[in-house]
């Protein structure tokens, strides 16, 4: 099971990074250590893939998060060295689907954000 979804995790990342290469991303904590690398290139590959410099994303905090679906990821990206880190919460499902909730994109209304917050606060994301 565990290797199936590794498997999955890698053609979702393989697709992503078709959309926009991941580069030289970087862990800058140590987080993914726990972690499949492909698993890792993958989340990296969806929560870039809207940015103007992908490769220049660093990442901490990377961690299952409390989804129930079992395919959840929590952790922090910043778009460059000195850039603030921005919570998110990745989900990749086995048959390649995948969704982002990344805390930068709810900066509209203070309603919207503060689902989001809850949202990412549920998902053992923020505290």
């Amino acid at each position: 099971m565990r290797n199936a979804f590794a498997t999955a995790c890698l053609a979702a990342g393989l697709a992503l990074s078709a959309a926009g290469p991941a580069g030289a991303q970087t862990v800058v904590d140590g987080s993914a250590t726990g972690l499949d690398p492909a698993l890792v290139r993958s989340i990296q590959a969806l929560v870039t893939r809207d940015f103007k410099a992908p490769a220049e994303a660093q990442f901490r905090g990377l961690h299952p998060s409390r989804a129930r679906n079992g395919h959840g990821y929590c952790g922090e990206v910043a778009i460059g060295p000195t850039a603030s880190y921005v919570p998110f919460h990745a989900i990749l499902e086995p048959g390649g689907t995948s969704s982002l909730l990344l805390l930068s994109d709810h900066g509209g209304s203070v309603e919207d954000r503060d689902v989001a917050t809850r949202l990412l606060t549920n998902f053992g994301c923020v505290e």
